[in-house]
């Protein structure tokens, strides 16, 4: 028999300044591409509850959770306009939404805030008062502690940002008393407060002084990311000894392992942390990067590794997690296989995808979900390839995999994807030619880099590149596969 499914299920949509593409939304340019009409949020959430899901979960971007929001801004007044409606949308079909917020990152130069610094504090509070009241209908607020943010000065620590989200929590509970609370722990843990940043003599909160190069120490992981076990065991302790001050029917996101892929590495084994939690509150993962990762846009296969988590997540005893995306309109394999497995940890992903392209493609073409694995040779964040591939072979296996789509016909397609089937099917085509041609000899990088800036990143011809450069670098990367 199946196992009983995961109560909270969360599909995960990234959308920040820095993860924008061809297939992710555009909440924050109006008159850019990319933007999604109401019509649009409906078919993609059927999708989204087709999959398995429960809740559909986003992130409350720093380029809104600034200054302008308190002062009426139009873009801010929009997005909340259409976060209300998606509200609207989601219970329509039965799903609950949540938003997360970094409560001190703020603006699109990824100011960190100090809650030690009085008008620090209340613009943290009166940000957070805001989006809460704008975001009517929203069934919970996730209190994230960071990536970018978090804090170590002025005394900053992980126990400052739990009695931030302590307070915050009260704040939430104040203007909608049935909205629930998502405590974050994620990093190694929590991101950016203490230790797990860099200390950088006279800090002034912002990225591009945190991320200097001569502030780099010797065997530091990166900016963040750098608590030890010890630390983590502080931090944790801590936050164990005031989950009962927080309502009853908070969750709290902690990991297998406290490192960004969710291993027991740098912050150690998460696990019985993890446990201890779920005697006290509601325990859920928050494994960004078993599904997708960031930076390069491609269709991922990261099946067996998300399928070995769901096992490994029952016996650790969590109540659910996500399945997180920056590309929802592309990975829709891995969105549904995602899903299913939170409804059933036991099924076989090979399975699974045959059984998605069966039903998007026709029975003749279900080897497509067993030959798409030939996309995942990206190497990258949460890219742990269960096979190693000779060029030979792949040139073999995309071959096969541009007859394959050039001959499906996806009319009779029987999930109610998004975007229409023949668009997923043409999409999936260009990116297989792309990396046939880059398994044959003598690629010519250049147009290939040139070529996937036009067809995922050409955004950022209209709209200001982000803090971080990203688009940037997943160009060069992508042009870079099978060099």
């Amino acid at each position: 028999m199946p196992s009983a499914p995961f109560r909270h299920r969360a599909c995960y949509v990234n959308f920040g300044e820095h993860l924008q593409n061809h297939w992710n939304v555009n909440l924050l340019w109006p008159g850019a591409p990319n933007e999604w009409s109401p019509d649009d949020w409906r078919r993609f959430l059927t999708f989204v509850k087709a999959c398995g899901y429960s809740t559909f979960e986003y992130w409350l971007v720093p380029t809104l959770y600034d200054r302008p929001a308190l002062e009426g801004g139009a873009i801010q007044r929009a997005f909340a306009a259409t976060m209300r409606q998606v509200n609207r949308i989601a219970h329509d079909l039965g799903l609950t939404v949540e938003c997360l917020a970094v409560p001190n990152t703020i603006g699109p130069d990824w100011y960190s805030a100090c809650p030690h610094l009085p008008d620090d504090k209340q613009l943290i509070r009166g940000l957070w008062r805001h989006w809460v009241e704008q975001l009517e209908g929203t069934d919970l607020f996730g209190i994230f502690p960071g990536d970018p943010g978090g804090c170590n000065r002025n005394g900053c620590d992980h126990e400052t940002y739990i009695d931030l989200a302590l307070e915050l929590t009260e704040l939430t509970r104040s203007i909608q008393p049935t909205a629930r609370i998502d405590l974050g722990t994620w990093g190694t843990p929590f991101t950016g407060w203490g230790d797990d940043a860099r200390r950088i003599p006279g800090w002034d909160g912002s990225w591009d002084m945190l991320v200097d190069p001569q502030y780099a120490r010797p065997g530091d992981f990166a900016h963040i990311w750098n608590g030890t076990p010890e630390r983590a065991k502080a931090a944790m302790d801590y936050l164990i000894g005031r989950l009962p001050d927080f309502p009853n029917d908070t969750l709290v996101s902690i990991n297998l392992g406290f490192s960004p892929d969710g291993h027991a590495t740098q912050g150690g084994d998460a696990r019985g942390y993890a446990r201890a939690v779920s005697e006290i509150r509601t325990a859920i993962t928050w494994d960004y990067s078993a599904s997708e990762g960031e930076l390069v846009c491609y269709p991922h296969w990261r099946l067996p590794r998300l399928s070995a988590r769901r096992r490994e997540e029952r016996t650790v005893g969590y109540s659910g997690g996500i399945s997180y995306t920056m590309t929802p309109k592309l990975n829709l394999l891995t969105l549904w296989c995602s899903g299913q497995m939170y409804l059933n940890p036991d099924a076989d992903p090979d399975r699974l995808s045959r059984e998605f392209c069966t039903r998007v493609f026709g029975a003749e073409h279900a080897g497509l979900g067993e030959l798409f694995e030939a996309f995942e040779v990206v190497a990258g964040w949460g890219h742990y390839p269960r096979r190693q591939w000779s060029k030979g072979v792949l040139r073999s296996v995309y071959a096969e995999i541009v007859e394959r789509l050039e001959a499906a016909d996806v009319s009779g397609c029987d999930l109610p994807l998004f975007p229409e089937p023949e668009e997923h099917r043409q999409d999936l085509l260009w990116f297989a030619r792309r990396f046939l041609g880059m398994a044959g000899e003598a690629p010519d990088r250049g147009r290939i880099r040139d070529d996937y800036w036009r067809k995922a990143l050409a955004i950022y011809d209209h709209i200001p590149m982000s803090a971080d450069e990203r688009a940037e670098a997943s160009a060069e990367r992508f042009s870079a596969i099978l060099r």
